[in-house]
């Protein structure tokens, strides 16, 4: 009788054992662990163009606002230019003035009037006059010539000063080459104008012509869209003189001062993402195959050991590190991992950069 009540005891017991081991193996905890470091991404920030600062409006360590102005630079310069490329292209998209359109009108109809002018001559009115002007030149050269004749005669005779007789000659000289200017003077009125003077005025007259249908028709769409382009050029630049936040940040790094002269695309701030936060493990190998994007896991930090924070696996390297590739065997893979990033939800800010974390991802067999 004890010894089969021993039996059954012996049995019972083996039972409870298979049991609790096969409960033990089926609630085996199958999760993947790793540690690493907390990362933070960082953004620096600088202004495109540059110049020297006005005014800086945070501190290191201050918490940022998208949009928020960090840093403002001296912006008379890209004012000026801004105030005039806007005019510009106001002006090419409302086209050119009344009295700017009146006023090449006219140099238009002034340039055709002058080339009609070369183009069918001197009118007989003016030849008339000048044959008239010619007629009264011979007539005082005659009457000059006879007096000269007179005066070098006496003067021969002694009868008359010889200053007289030279006023005489002079005179008669002068009246010549009065004869000879009217003479030529008729003959370029006969003539016309050179054909090179006639063609200078045609290109005169086509040149106003051309720039009073410009006016009349206005800018060119072309011409609107280069003003256009360069007013928004500008708007650009103008943005420029002040660094403001991409995002919701800390300022980790800000060593400049108001009157400090920086370069176009240096960097004068290094901002951490307070919602950028994450840390990177290494899983074997052997067993990467069980690590999935987006794959939830739990994060746990020294600073805050009874709390747990959510992550989710953000990216798996491509590549395994720390051993050749040409492995052999299956105890030497289990050397050779795969980093993985593990980015970290904290809403309330409180896990930081530099920070030891343990990681356990919830991967299944």
């Amino acid at each position: 009788m004890n010894r089969k009540r021993i039996l059954i005891v012996l049995i019972i017991a083996a039972a409870v054992a298979a049991t609790a081991l096969y409960a033990g193996w089926f609630r085996r905890d199958t999760g993947l662990q790793g540690s690493g470091t907390v990362e933070a991404r960082d953004i620096r920030v600088g202004s495109k163009i540059g110049g020297r600062i006005d005014k800086v409006l945070v501190r290191e360590g201050d918490s940022v606002q998208p949009g928020q102005i960090l840093i403002t630079f001296d912006d008379k310069e890209l004012q000026a230019a801004l105030e005039q490329s806007r005019a510009n292209a106001q002006k090419a998209l409302r086209g050119y003035r009344p009295e700017e359109i009146a006023e090449a009108r006219a140099a238009a109809a002034q340039a055709k009037a002058d080339y009609e002018l070369k183009k069918n001559g001197y009118r007989q009115e003016d030849i008339a006059v000048a044959q008239a002007d010619l007629d009264r030149a011979k007539a005082d050269e005659v009457r000059t010539h006879l007096d000269f004749d007179r005066y070098d005669a006496l003067a021969r005779k002694d009868l008359v000063s010889k200053q007289q007789r030279d006023t005489a000659e002079a005179n008669w000289k002068v009246a010549l080459a009065q004869q000879e200017n009217a003479l030529h003077k008729l003959d370029e009125l006969k003539r016309g104008y050179r054909p090179e003077e006639i063609a200078s005025a045609l290109a005169r007259y086509n040149q106003a012509q051309a720039t009073l249908e410009k006016l009349e028709r206005g800018n060119r769409r072309e011409d609107v869209d280069l003003a256009k382009a360069a007013y928004a050029y500008d708007e650009a630049r103008f943005r420029e003189r002040q660094v403001t936040a991409p995002s919701a940040a800390t300022v980790e790094v800000l060593d400049v001062r108001p009157g400090d002269l920086i370069a176009p695309n240096t960097p004068v701030a290094t901002l951490l993402e307070r919602d950028q936060i994450y840390v990177r493990i290494y899983i074997p190998e052997t067993v990467i195959g069980r690590v999935q994007l987006g794959e939830k896991a739990e994060v746990h930090v020294d600073s805050f050991s009874n709390q747990v924070f959510n992550g989710v696996v953000e990216q798996i390297n491509q590549q395994a590190e720390f051993l050749p590739r040409n492995v052999q065997t299956r105890e030497e893979r289990v050397h050779q991992v795969f980093g993985v990033k593990i980015r970290i939800d904290d809403p309330s800010g409180r896990v930081r950069a530099g920070m030891a974390a343990d990681v356990k991802l919830k991967a299944g067999n």
